[in-house]
């Protein structure tokens, strides 16, 4: 199960990356007063787009089984996200034949963005289709222990935390492929080396910083995490400081790098200086590690 989480973590990684090239395109259509070109971007890519949406159910599904809930709610949380790909994964193929049909599309394989699109959407989804199908059909075998409890008040009560762990998750799905992605594309020469290296480091710690909490801390008993949240949080706490401290001191040295460098990876940036997302990434540790050390203290008083 383990591995199932680890490889629709990876596909909803990559995914949301093919999903942020298509957005930032699109958003810098609409800055150059281009929106007529906006659309056309929108709706040629919107296979990409249903594509992470079909990932990200994925990842919910093996995310379920991983806490291993109570069969009834596993069976409720699972059945409904199963039902969300399928509806998902038919809706890609349908639209891209519908696109061939209207001539948006000019062949199944036009080559761009990747070299079998639109066809790899449809794959990926007919993929995801079947393995929607295996679950339903896992489900079905172990129905009797799966009968209805409502736990409609536990979702109203964790909802903030729930919008929370959703941001969070998607900065870290940016940080893990903006780590692999960097080894391949950043610029290691030409003065930017500190500003490269620090940039992947900050994005293998965004990555990390999820991967300890859903690989690691919610597999802990009650009593676990009352005795481990607090060395966690400083070691958690160390390790962003130091990291968001190394990536500002060679950003000084290296201004243009958010432009120049990290573009390739994090797109949506529009001065050589600023990049929002590229400080998301930065500072999402920090943010969880301080919230982290606060409620350990608080643990620790009561």
């Amino acid at each position: 199960m383990k591995k199932m989480l680890a490889l629709t973590f990876a596909l909803s990684a990559f995914t949301f990356m093919n999903f942020a090239y298509c957005f930032s395109d699109c958003i810098g259509s609409i800055v150059s007063g281009s929106a007529d070109i906006c659309m056309r971007d929108l709706l040629r890519s919107m296979p990409i787009i249903l594509s992470f949406l079909l990932s990200i159910s994925g990842l919910v599904i093996a995310h379920c089984f991983w806490l291993n809930e109570e069969p009834a709610i596993l069976s409720k949380r699972v059945r409904l996200h199963s039902m969300t790909g399928i509806v998902i994964g038919v809706i890609i193929p349908v639209y891209v034949i519908v696109m061939l049909l209207a001539g948006r599309y000019l062949s199944i394989v036009e080559g761009s963005p990747s070299r079998l699109y639109p066809l790899d959407s449809v794959i990926y989804a007919l993929l995801f289709i079947a393995a929607d199908i295996a679950v339903l059909r896992y489900l079905k075998g172990h129905a009797a222990a799966a009968n209805a409890t409502d736990d409609n008040g536990h979702k109203k009560s964790h909802i903030i935390g729930k919008i929370l762990l959703i941001i969070w998750l998607l900065i870290s799905l940016y940080g893990f492929c903006g780590f692999f992605f960097g080894i391949f594309i950043m610029d290691f020469t030409h003065g930017y080396l500190p500003y490269s290296i620090a940039h992947l480091l900050v994005s293998l710690i965004a990555f990390l910083s999820i991967a300890v909490r859903e690989l690691y801390y919610v597999k802990l008993s009650g009593e676990q995490r009352r005795k481990s949240m607090l060395s966690l949080a400083l070691v958690s706490l160390a390790v962003s400081v130091a990291a968001a401290a190394f990536y500002f001191i060679a950003l000084k040295s290296n201004l243009d790098g958010p432009a120049n460098v990290g573009f390739g990876i994090l797109p949506v940036a529009f001065t050589a200086s600023v990049n929002l997302t590229t400080l998301a990434v930065v500072l999402l540790p920090l943010v969880v590690s301080i919230g982290a050390l606060i409620k350990a203290l608080r643990l620790r008083s009561e």
